[in-house]
């Protein structure tokens, strides 16, 4: 659950440092800034009920792909963490 997240990124010293957003109907701009200003600024990005938003789930899929790209990949912040929740 979101509660053991939470611990876990307390005890790494990143509790002031994650975001979460809870996903439905029209989330994915929101979404898609919140993982850009995290790949730039090192934050933990928690993406809450992915189930709620099938739809964008291509997208998602295609951004986290473009990370391997070498020049995605130089650069993400070594901090920045993507978390993704469904039911």
């Amino acid at each position: 659950p979101f509660s053991e997240l939470l611990r876990f990124a307390d005890g790494r010293g990143m509790s002031k440092r994650m975001e979460s957003l809870s996903l439905g109907q029209g989330m994915g701009k929101r979404a898609s800034e919140l993982m850009q200003q995290g790949k730039q600024q090192g934050l933990w990005v928690v993406l809450q009920n992915c189930h709620l938003y099938t739809d964008w789930m291509g997208a998602l899929e295609k951004i986290v792909e473009d990370y391997s790209r070498d020049d995605v990949r130089a650069s993400i912040n070594k901090e920045y963490r993507l978390w993704l929740t469904s039911m």
